[in-house]
């Protein structure tokens, strides 16, 4: 007779936001109550409520009465002290700072920084260069004055000598306040460009040096040895000008910087041809050096669109297509003076691609679907999330995830070689294997699909529940419907086909994927129905049934 709390995990807890869970386990056929509010507790002797604090204290006294009318009791106490409003600063200093973009940088004349910070109304304020900073009015500042913004755009005579940026506050009286910044600022030299190269086909560009708990958004992998022109550095990413078009930044380690260092190359993409064999269409073209690419797909009309930075296309390029299966047409364009820009019409939705340099050569290699899709005879790619040192997410009856990942993950393999599938999986035991050995691995051995089971997990124990997949790329969308639609039917709620996710197995552009996030580990109605032998294989049925509704979906375009 026990009651073992998983949320809050201690008995006294200091809050600032008023809703708050009480989570965990009793025994089996064991009442719940708090503070005399009975709380449904599940077949696996799980529980969880949620409550709303008053100010101050919040004591919670939970009973567990067995069938025999033993009782346990544990209490857990909230104090619960909300966030104050800001309110104007009235001594004579400044407050804080924020400087944008963030983090320590290396600029480039031509570079803006912006500022924002909070001191006392009423003074004159300053930072670089002794440049006035405005006060703005309390109207734009939920009625509290003494937010003071300014801009500055580096000049080609700021040293700055990795130093801090100074703020400065004056009043009327002739006294003077500052602030450093927290972080260091320097310039670039910039006499000759600084260049770089990719160290490997696992490199990968992102948006910003910031991102969420699965790290920056990347978008884009790209082949070793590419050229790149950095332009600064924020943090531990290099900033790098891609085209006159486009920025991104790279990860410090991942760029090679030790290099001759030369004027940048002007590259005239030329001498496009196009080629196949028993399972690619291939197009090519030559450039002066390896220069950077994205690409993105359409579904709906059916074209990957490849952009290669800081060429210029040649207005003789061919578009003659020379015996493609795949792909339909081939048009060149050029969007911004040094961008060349790919369009490939396809026959059918897109089905993967690869872009490669051989030398200088810059190759797309297109999937083409097969003669009849159907699950036998393909090759599918099998994750099971987590593993090892890296448990995941954990249930209120302790199921933890990496365990049910592998579960599900042998069981959907029995299931497909049934089918006549052949499998390859990420592990097959209870072990560690790191994401990017995980990518790299998947890359090389290119499946025609491949899957990430998952399971979610939330802070929010009693409201958040359901079964979801995600996808970064618009071509693994229609996989990740399908199998959406079909997990739906488990009597699992809808928690979203979500796209545009930045987990690392969703960025391959070789093979559509998806990643499924089964249903919430983390609320018990969810869980009490994973610990059910037969709804595990229910799962993994309706995962088949999607991936099947999916070849239908590529049949119909036959």
């Amino acid at each position: 007779m026990s009651i073992r709390l998983a949320q809050p995990a201690r008995e006294q807890n200091n809050v600032n936001t008023s809703k708050q869970f009480i989570a965990g386990r009793t025994c089996v056929g064991c009442r719940i109550t708090i503070n005399d509010d009975t709380v449904h507790v599940y077949s696996t002797g799980t529980f969880a409520a949620k409550y709303e604090l008053n100010t101050g204290r919040n004591t919670f006294v939970i009973t567990a009465t067995s069938p025999d009318n033993e009782t346990a009791s544990r209490s857990v106490t909230f104090y619960y002290n909300p966030v104050p409003p800001p309110v104007a600063t009235q001594a004579f200093r400044i407050d804080f700072m924020e400087i944008t973009p963030a983090g320590n940088l290396q600029l480039m004349p031509g570079d803006v920084l912006h500022i924002r910070m909070k001191a006392q109304p009423g003074n004159t304020a300053t930072w670089i260069n002794n440049q006035p900073l405005k006060e703005l009015p309390a109207s734009q500042t939920n009625g509290v004055p003494g937010y003071y913004t300014g801009s500055y755009t580096l000049q080609p005579s700021d040293s700055l000598l990795n130093g801090r940026i100074i703020a400065r506050l004056y009043n009327s009286s002739g006294s003077v306040a500052t602030l450093a910044s927290p972080n260091r600022y320097s310039m670039l030299n910039t006499d000759m460009p600084l260049t770089g190269r990719t160290l490997d086909n696992m490199t990968y560009l992102v948006a910003s040096p910031f991102g969420d708990r699965l790290g920056p958004d990347k978008i884009g992998y790209l082949d070793k040895d590419v050229l790149l022109h950095v332009v600064g550095k924020q943090n531990d990413y290099y900033k790098v000008r891609l085209s006159s078009s486009q920025y991104a930044y790279i990860p410090e380690p991942l760029l090679d910087t030790e290099i001759p260092q030369e004027e940048l190359p002007v590259s005239v993409a030329e001498n496009a041809q196009t080629w196949s064999d028993e399972k690619f269409d291939y197009i090519s073209l030559e450039l002066s050096d390896k220069l950077p690419y994205l690409s993105t797909q359409r579904v709906d009309d059916r074209k990957i669109i490849v952009d290669i930075h800081g060429a210029y296309a040649d207005k003789a390029l061919s578009t003659a297509l020379n015996g493609t299966k795949e792909i339909k047409a081939i048009a060149w364009g050029q969007p911004y003076p040094d961008l060349c820009r790919l369009v490939i019409s396809l026959k059918h939705e897109p089905w993967g691609y690869q872009i490669y340099y051989t030398g200088n050569k810059l190759t797309v290699k297109v999937k083409r679907l097969p003669e009849r899709p159907s699950l036998k005879n393909l090759v599918i790619g099998l994750d099971a999330g987590h593993g090892g040192s890296n448990p995941g997410a954990t249930g209120l009856t302790g199921a933890v995830e990496k365990q049910w990942t592998l579960n599900i993950a042998l069981r959907l393999k029995a299931l497909l070689e049934r089918e006549g599938a052949t499998v390859i999986l990420s592990r097959n035991s209870e072990k560690f294997v790191a994401n990017e050995d995980r990518l790299s691995f998947f890359r090389k051995a290119d499946p025609d699909l491949l899957l990430s089971i998952h399971f979610n997990s939330s802070v929010n124990t009693v409201d958040v529940m359901g079964t979801a997949t995600y996808y970064k790329h618009p071509f693994c969308e229609p996989l990740n419907a399908a199998i959406h639609a079909r997990l739906l039917e488990t009597g699992l709620k809808d928690f979203g086909n979500n796209d545009n996710f930045n987990f690392i197995l969703n960025n391959p552009t070789e093979f559509p994927d998806a990643l499924i996030e089964t249903l919430f580990l983390s609320n018990p109605g969810d869980e009490e129905k994973l610990l059910q032998p037969a709804f595990q294989q229910l799962l993994v049925e309706k995962i088949v049934q999607g991936l099947k509704d999916y070849m239908a979906r590529l049949n119909a375009q036959r």
